[in-house]
């Protein structure tokens, strides 16, 4: 009797081989695509800055993106929950007169054994104030702001 070419351990030996090779290209692709520098007045440049301040623990700097008349204080970002890998891809920018709207797409890991992400979609709202673009509201991955200055 001659044997099949779809040996089951045959199918499932090529399957193993296409997935490491597709998590390997993803690998490399993640780790050398360029990031863009925003320039650090425009809109898109204030919630580059105030991100990677807050994705790398720097809480006090981050917090200086916030307008003067926030509630957030580093404290609120301190109690923050910062996942260990995450990716930001800021998205549109949107104009309503004063206000400029920047959309962001958080790549957030699961932790999972395949380096697999979800993705959180969150607007960051932002005003002029003394010449300088500066972040209004709650911004993520701040929930709730001055709730323990009460």
């Amino acid at each position: 009797m001659a044997e099949s070419a779809f040996h089951p351990r045959r199918v499932l030996s090529v399957l193993v081989v296409i997935t490491v090779l597709l998590a390997a290209l993803a690998a490399y692709l993640s780790t050398t695509t360029e990031n863009t520098k925003y320039a650090p007045n425009s809109p898109e440049g204030v919630v580059q800055l105030y991100l990677t301040a807050a994705i790398e623990g720097k809480n006090d700097k981050a917090i200086n993106y916030l307008s003067l008349n926030s509630e957030c204080s580093a404290s609120d970002l301190d109690r923050s929950w910062m996942p260990d890998s995450v990716r930001v891809n800021l998205g549109n920018t949107d104009s309503d007169g004063a206000t400029v709207y920047v959309d962001t797409l958080i790549d957030i890991s699961s932790g999972g054994p395949f380096d697999d992400y979800y993705t959180e979609k969150h607007s960051f709202r932002l005003v002029k104030e003394s010449g300088n673009w500066r972040i209004q509201g709650i911004p993520w991955p701040m929930y709730s702001c001055g709730e323990m200055n009460k």
